[in-house]
Formats: structure tokens, C-alpha cells, sequence
């Protein structure tokens, strides 16, 4: 007697794998790709001096460089030739090219002590020279143009003691002027050293930026900027004293023969602190009109703000000698 051949009962696929030896792998989210899954920030470092950019391509603006073996964060996945960053040192982001660094460690806390001082050059055993700010500089903490050097701003015309000049990061000079506060040598005047003059002693220098002097038995006390004459009324050089002073006084044209609404005419009161050296009107006096500290913009007198003209009216006096030079 023939029997039907058996029939097989398909078993549902899940249930095959359940019934096996074979562990059943974690069954991923439609949303979890690759490209999404939770991001990590780690560490980098560059192996060698790399610019920083203020974003991920060409229409960025540099930061500067970073010098070599510097620690970075990066912040978020590649996406491009850069990787967005967050320097250690002071909490900035900036966008660092990929290819000129590398994984590393976490930074050590050596990393954050602040650097040694810099050798101080020969000058450093000379006195203080007082100084100005040229256009306006960077303040930073060590002598180096770099993000996490930066410290302020110093406006133009501001005041400067320079206690040294050292020898910077990138082989140049740089003024110490503060405890680990730097600024590069291009942006300060400072005064040309003059013959040694015992006694009180002024001496303004007409080439640009101006600056003008003030010395007691050789040694600067103070250094300001000041407003020129033009190439038509060119302040006179030479040497002069301070023959009249005048606290509070209307200027006016016309006592010179220029009437006030002709061309070159003025009339101007209450400037102060007038210290005349020629017969002719050329002065040292407080000058309201014109910001324009360092350059040509006068009838021939050097013209200060207000805190410069007041300092040297304080200290200079009648018969004061003031020397004029290019």
C-alpha cells in the first residue's frame, strides 16, 4: 500500500533564526546611518607651523599661524579639506586644515602653564623710553603673532613705556611694555636719542609720526604726539626757547594779517596751554580741531590733545630751551 509523500509545514523565518544557534543581531533604527551616529569630539595636534581660518573654505580670512605640536579639539565630523576646532588655551574655534594634523592625547597641564619670559636683548639694561602707539597694535602676552597671544588693543597715540626690546618668536624685535605685555617694534614711536643736555630740555622731531619730547638732565620723561605745520606753513627747526605762555586764549588769523574767511584763516577760542617759541606765533598748545596726532595739519605750532598739551605746559616754563629737528 503506497502512503502520500509527507508534507512539510513551512515555519516562519524569524522562527528558524530563533531556534538557532546563530544570536540575533541588534535591529538598527531607519535614522541611525553611519553618517549620523553620535559624534565625539577628540583631540589633534599639527605637526607643523599651520594656519588657522575663520571658516571652511577659500572665502575665509586668516587668524594666523599656529606653531607646531598645538593642541586642538575638534568640535564636529570632517566635512571638507578643514576641521572646525577649539584651541585649549583660550576657548576660540577656528577651521584648521586636516592634512597638516594629527590624533593625539589630551594636552598636559604643562601646556597651560604660562610661557618663560623671553631673554631681554642688551637694551634691557637701559632706562624706560616713553613712547606712542602708532595706528593702533596688538598687545600680546608673549612676542608672537598668534590667536592665543592676544591680550588688547592700544589705540593710536596711545602712551607706551617701553622697559626692553627682546628678540620675538619670528626673529624680529618686540617692546616689552608690561609684565608678558608685548608690542612688535613697527608700531611705536619712540623717541631718537639725543646728545646728553643737562636741565630741562624739549625736543620735537617733525619726521612722521611726530613726536615730541621731554627730557630732564638727558634722561625721557615723556613722549607725546603732535599735529605738524603744512609744506605752506611749515613748522621752523631749530633751536628756540619757551619765550611766552598763555593758559586760556582766542586764536584769530587776522592778527597775523590772513583775514578769518580767507583761505588758511581761523578763529579759535578757548585754546589752551600755549607755550609760544617764536615771535611769529609758533607754539606747543592744546589742539581741539584737528586728531590728526603725528601728522601735517597746522600753521606751524605742534598741536597735542588734551592731556599732552596740559603735561608739558605742568612741567616746561618760561626760558624751557626747545630744539626743533627733522
Amino acid at each position: 500500500m503506497s502512503h502520500p509523500a509527507p508534507r512539510f509545514r513551512r515555519r516562519p523565518f524569524i522562527a528558524m533564526l530563533a531556534s538557532a544557534a546563530v544570536p540575533l543581531l541588534p535591529i538598527r533604527s531607519a535614522q541611525a546611518t553611519p553618517g549620523e551616529q553620535a559624534f565625539a569630539p577628540y583631540w589633534v595636534q599639527n605637526h607643523t607651523p599651520t594656519e588657522l581660518w575663520s571658516g571652511p573654505d577659500n572665502r575665509a580670512t586668516s587668524f594666523g599661524p599656529a606653531k607646531a605640536f598645538s593642541y586642538f579639539k575638534v568640535l564636529q565630523p570632517q566635512t571638507g579639506p578643514r576641521l572646525y576646532v577649539q584651541n585649549p588655551l583660550n576657548g576660540g574655534t577656528a577651521w584648521i586644515p586636516a592634512a597638516t594634523v594629527g590624533p593625539s592625547g589630551e594636552p598636559p597641564p604643562a601646556y597651560f602653564a604660562p610661557p618663560p619670559a623671553p631673554e631681554p636683548a642688551a637694551a634691557a639694561h637701559k632706562p624706560s623710553v616713553p613712547g606712542r602707539v602708532i595706528g593702533g597694535a596688538n598687545i600680546r602676552r608673549r612676542p608672537a603673532v598668534v590667536p592665543e597671544t592676544w591680550l588688547s588693543r592700544a589705540g593710536h597715540n596711545q602712551a607706551v613705556e617701553v622697559l626692553d626690546e627682546v628678540t620675538g618668536e619670528d626673529g624680529e624685535p618686540w617692546y616689552r611694555v608690561g609684565d608678558q605685555q608685548y608690542i612688535h617694534h613697527s608700531l611705536v614711536r619712540l623717541p631718537t636719542p639725543f646728545p646728553p643736555h643737562p636741565g630741562e630740555l624739549i625736543v620735537a622731531e617733525l619726521r612722521e609720526p611726530v613726536i615730541v619730547t621731554a627730557y630732564q638732565d638727558a634722561v625721557p620723561l615723556y613722549s607725546a604726539m603732535a599735529v605738524k605745520g603744512t609744506r605752506a606753513w611749515a613748522t621752523p627747526t631749530g633751536f628756540f626757547t619757551i619765550m611766552r605762555r598763555v593758559a586760556n586764549e582766542t586764536m584769530d588769523s587776522a592778527t597775523l594779517g590772513i583775514p578769518r574767511n580767507a583761505p588758511g584763516g581761523y578763529f579759535l577760542k578757548d585754546v589752551l596751554y600755549t607755550q609760544y617759541f617764536t615771535a611769529d606765533g609758533a607754539s606747543i598748545h592744546y589742539n581741539y580741531w584737528s586728531g590728526n596726532f603725528g601728522y601735517s595739519g597746522s600753521h606751524g605750532c605742534l598741536g597735542m590733545n588734551l592731556e599732552d598739551s596740559r603735561w608739558f605746559w605742568e612741567w616746561a616754563s618760561n626760558g624751557t630751551l626747545l630744539v626743533i629737528r627733522e
